[in-house]
């Protein structure tokens, strides 16, 4: 072999060595780290208060972070979803082996657009969502530490019954780069995201019944009214009358508790029900006057027909709409 021949092959040799070299760095960018994991459980201890009206509902909490590394502090960075902090207590840091454990009392509020079309026959998803305010979701993960994850046994919330609950973790996404335009028109901000949820339902129709017993009550002094002497118009008129401002009690109640909405749901339908049947109620009871000057005998017959068929009426009418809405 020529030595021009020996220099060229060492230098092919070297042209593939340093072509192989040059890959390194892009194969190596083209497989990202895997997110660190943080393990996050929470443990409810109490929810004070649910406001259908506000769209929100208070809660007290521990919450607890368990993770490798020294350069994050999650118990310091996290934030509600769809909430705010009211009080934040760190109670302990500690590390056990290898692993930084952190663990704080939480008082916060959190809005929610509730499901209200069935109320008071209503079931509510009440969840507590943890972010990560300071990392993206490519560079950690929550993992659910659903083992650890509970409620208190005392945990009462007034007007419901807590039918399950569940926890478990994802990555959000959100399609903007906050105004920091070195980062593209296309930038998506991910934050990492643990949920806590807790499945509320009425218990049964007790509730049910007491929210509605003054429309029910007017809508039955109002069928009464059809038991009075059809001569005695001033006393039917009264009955109705009070009638109206006990169904309208109700309707004010409503308007009290429930959030402004443009759908009708179970508390509006049956409230307009009993409005309609009150002022149908009306309308034949000054028909059946007339129909006594000139015939008493037929206006007996109508009455009878009338206060048997609108009771039967309504009631249909509202079992109806309990069971479709």
């Amino acid at each position: 072999m020529s030595k021009k021949q020996s220099v060229n092959r060492t230098t092919s040799c070297f042209s593939v060595i340093g072509i192989f070299l040059l890959w390194i760095p892009i194969v190596s960018n083209a497989v990202p780290p895997s997110p660190r994991e943080v393990e996050v459980g929470i443990y409810v201890n109490n929810i004070p208060a649910v406001n259908l009206k506000e769209k929100k509902f208070q809660v007290d909490f521990n919450v607890w972070f368990r993770w490798k590394g020294d350069d994050i502090n999650p118990v310091e960075t996290f934030k509600i979803f769809n909430g705010h902090v009211d009080v934040k207590d760190v109670v302990e840091k500690k590390k056990i082996g290898d692993i930084n454990y952190a663990s704080a009392h939480v008082e916060a509020t959190i809005y929610r657009n509730f499901n209200v079309d069935r109320y008071p026959l209503d079931s509510e998803s009440l969840k507590i969502q943890i972010e990560d305010s300071k990392r993206d979701g490519n560079a950690i993960t929550f993992a659910a530490d659903k083992v650890n994850s509970n409620i208190s046994s005392k945990l009462t919330v007034p007007g419901y019954i807590v039918r399950s609950f569940e926890s478990y973790n994802s990555v959000t996404s959100y399609n903007t780069n906050y105004g920091d335009t070195s980062l593209g028109q296309e930038a998506v901000a991910k934050y990492p995201r643990f949920t806590f949820s807790i499945e509320l339902v009425r218990p049964g129709y007790r509730f049910f019944f007491k929210y509605f017993s003054v429309l029910f009550l007017a809508a039955a002094l109002t069928f009464l009214a059809f038991w009075i002497s059809v001569d005695m118009i001033d006393t039917r008129f009264w009955i109705v009358t009070s009638a109206y401002f006990l169904a309208a009690i109700t309707g004010s109640a409503l308007q009290s508790t429930m959030p402004e909405t443009e759908s009708f749901g179970l508390g509006d339908m049956l409230y307009n029900l009993t409005m309609i049947f009150i002022f149908i109620s009306t309308a034949v009871m000054i028909h059946n006057h007339k129909v006594f000057s000139a015939n008493d005998a037929r206006a007996h017959r109508l009455t009878v027909l009338w206060g048997l068929g609108l009771p039967i009426a309504y009631i249909i009418s509202t079992i109806i709409i309990v069971v479709a809405t």
